[in-house]
């Protein structure tokens, strides 16, 4: 995870001077993001991270990359909100003891499915094309663990030619919020990349909250 915050890193210092070799700071009216919409897609790292508490197991989850969109509409140069969303895939590692008797310690490697959903509220530091800003988000994020929980359910399907089966899998809701840092370039009137560091804590009940931090890197449309 430090190889992968410190290649963001470089790259936000890069793109302080690329921004001022093209010129882009001699603003125009038309080019002002007040009152324009943005589009984005974004590419996503999640760092490691360790859940303890969950019925006395304890959870790994490992470092993973993802992807994610957002749109928001800035009501200044300073002000946005906007909505994010994100899917990631890591591999976790679940250990602890079971309930037979006597009990035994089992450790299951699987792979979950992260989905986030958030409100972003922004403030760009800066009035003009290049500008650091802060954020504050807060939202839902559902976890599935892939794992199966209770029987399958099977019914004859001509589309598989044959029988189709299906199972729930052990799952949640839950609240999310956090923040970040981060900078964004408005290259022309049109398109802006944004790089950025987040943290997302998860309120999962009766365990030790997990906090992920999320790296970003950002293409965008204006409109």
């Amino acid at each position: 995870m430090k190889i992968k915050i410190f290649v963001i890193m470089v790259m936000l210092i890069t793109m302080a001077p690329l921004a001022w070799s093209q010129g882009t700071f001699r603003y125009g009216s038309d080019d002002e993001r007040a009152g324009k919409w943005d589009f984005s897609m974004e590419v996503i790292t999640l760092g490691a991270e360790k859940i303890s508490g969950l019925d006395d197991q304890l959870l790994a989850i490992d470092d993973d990359w993802g992807l994610g969109f957002n749109f928001g509409y800035n009501f200044t140069n300073h002000w946005a909100l906007g909505f994010d969303f994100s899917w990631l895939s890591p591999d976790y590692e679940l250990s602890g003891t079971t309930d037979e008797i006597p009990p035994k310690f089992r450790t299951v490697r699987h792979e979950m499915d992260i989905f986030n959903g958030q409100l972003t509220g922004t403030f760009n530091l800066l009035e003009g094309p290049f500008t650091p800003f802060v954020n504050l988000s807060a939202g839902f994020s559902y976890l599935d663990s892939n794992i199966q929980d209770g029987p399958a359910y099977c019914y004859p399907s001509y589309w598989y030619w044959g029988w189709y089966c299906y199972a729930d899998s052990h799952d949640s809701t839950e609240f999310n919020y956090g923040g970040g840092v981060g900078v964004r370039w408005d290259i022309n009137r049109d398109m802006f990349l944004r790089a950025s560091y987040s943290l997302m804590i998860i309120d999962i009940s009766a365990s030790s909250n997990p906090e992920l931090g999320m790296g970003r890197l950002e293409i965008g449309w204006r409109y």
